[in-house]
C-alpha cells in the first residue's frame, strides 16, 4: 500500500456536512457535521457498523439522496467547486465526469433487461461526444482491463448470465470508463467470497496505480481498510469519531469504538474468544445526548452522557472525538 504525501493537492473536502431526512413529524440526521478530506491519488476509508452514516455520506457527495433527504448544511468541495451549490443538472455533469461510484450489489444497479456492454457504452455516450462503434470498442477494452474473460462475448451478456464477481467487474468498468478523478466504492466486496474479494481489491489497486484515481472506500470491514487504504475515518451514529493513518489506527486506536472494532477482528493463532461491542447503533429517532457512543462505552462518565466531545487532534493528524482517549488513560 502506498502512503500518499500530505502535501498532495486536496481533491475532495467535505466540511461540516449535515444531511437530514424529513418524515411526517420528525427530522432525522444521519450525517451530522462530518468532515473528510481526500487528496489526489489517495485511498481513504470510511468504516463503521451499518447505520453509522457511511453510505449516506457517499450519496450526499454524488447527489443521489432519496427524495425525503437533503443537505442542510456544510460544503462538499471538489477542488474549487462546491457541489452543494449546483443544480441537479450541473451536479450530474460534474459527478459523471469527475466522480464515479461502485455499489455493493451490482444486480440492483444493472438493468436486468439490457446487455451489460450497452449499459457501460451508454455511460460513455452520456458524457462524451463519440460514435457508438468507438464507444463499444472502448467498453470492450475496459472489460479486458478489469479482467473480464472473453470481453467481446461478455459485452453481449445480460446481468443474470454473469457471476457475482463478473458483474462487479462490469460495475468497476462502468465506473472507470470515463477516467474519474474520484472513485467511491460503497461496500463493493460484501456480497463476494473472499477469493473474489481479493481479486477485486487487487484490481482496484492496479487501476488506481495506472490511472492515478483517488478512492473513497466505504466498508464495515477493517481487513479491507488495512489492505487498500492510506487513511481512515471511523464513523459512529452520523459523526466521525476517529481519523488516522491506517497503520497508526491499527497500532494505536484511541476511541473506545475503534478499539472495540479492532478487538472484534480474528487473530492468527489465537484461541481467545473475540471481543464484542455490547448494544447497537442508536436509532436516528432516539439519539442519545452527549457522546453518542456513551451508552455502549465501558469508559463512559457522567460528562460523556451529558456533553458531546469535540474532535481533537492528538498529533500528526490523528484525531479522536473522546474526553478520555486511550492516549490519556493511565
Amino acid at each position: 500500500m502506498k502512503q500518499q504525501g500530505k502535501d498532495a493537492p486536496v481533491l475532495l473536502h467535505i466540511d461540516n456536512l449535515k444531511t437530514v431526512i424529513k418524515s411526517k413529524d420528525d427530522k432525522l440526521v444521519p450525517v451530522d457535521g462530518v468532515e473528510i478530506e481526500i487528496r489526489e491519488k489517495e485511498t481513504v476509508g470510511i468504516v463503521g457498523e451499518s447505520g453509522c452514516g457511511k453510505s449516506m455520506t457517499a450519496m450526499s457527495v454524488m447527489g443521489l439522496l432519496p427524495g425525503t433527504a437533503h443537505i442542510e448544511g456544510g460544503q462538499i468541495m471538489l477542488r474549487d467547486t462546491d457541489l452543494t451549490k449546483l443544480s441537479q443538472k450541473e451536479l450530474r455533469k460534474i459527478t459523471g465526469d469527475n466522480i464515479s461510484i461502485i455499489f455493493q450489489e451490482p444486480m440492483t444497479s444493472l438493468n436486468p433487461v439490457v446487455k451489460v456492454g450497452k449499459q457501460v457504452r451508454e455511460a460513455i455516450l452520456l458524457h462524451e461526444k463519440i460514435g457508438k462503434k468507438e464507444a463499444a470498442q472502448r467498453v470492450i477494452n475496459v472489460f479486458r482491463q478489469v479482467g473480464i474473460p472473453e470481453p467481446e462475448r461478455r459485452y453481449h451478456a445480460y446481468p443474470h448470465q454473469l457471476s457475482g464477481g463478473l458483474r462487479q467487474r462490469v460495475m468497476i468498468g462502468m465506473a472507470m470508463v470515463c477516467n474519474p478523478d474520484l472513485l467511491i466504492a460503497d461496500e463493493p466486496t460484501t456480497a463476494l467470497d473472499v477469493t473474489i474479494e481479493a481479486q477485486i481489491l487487487h484490481l482496484m489497486r492496479q487501476l488506481q496505480k495506472e490511472k492515478g484515481t483517488s478512492i473513497l472506500m466505504i466498508t464495515h470491514n477493517l481487513g479491507v481498510v488495512a489492505e487498500l487504504c492510506d487513511r481512515v475515518y471511523v464513523m459512529y451514529a452520523g459523526k466521525v469519531v476517529e481519523e488516522s493513518e491506517v497503520f497508526e489506527l491499527f497500532r494505536n486506536p484511541m476511541h473506545p469504538y475503534s478499539i472495540g472494532l479492532l478487538g472484534a477482528l480474528p487473530k492468527i493463532d489465537s484461541k481467545q474468544r473475540l471481543d464484542s461491542i455490547e448494544g447497537m447503533v442508536p436509532s436516528l429517532r432516539d439519539m442519545p445526548s452527549g457522546c453518542r457512543f456513551a451508552p455502549r462505552c465501558p469508559m463512559a462518565s457522567e460528562r460523556c452522557k451529558n456533553e458531546e466531545p469535540p474532535l481533537t487532534d492528538m498529533g500528526d493528524g490523528h484525531k479522536v472525538r473522546c474526553f478520555t482517549p486511550a492516549a490519556r488513560r493511565g
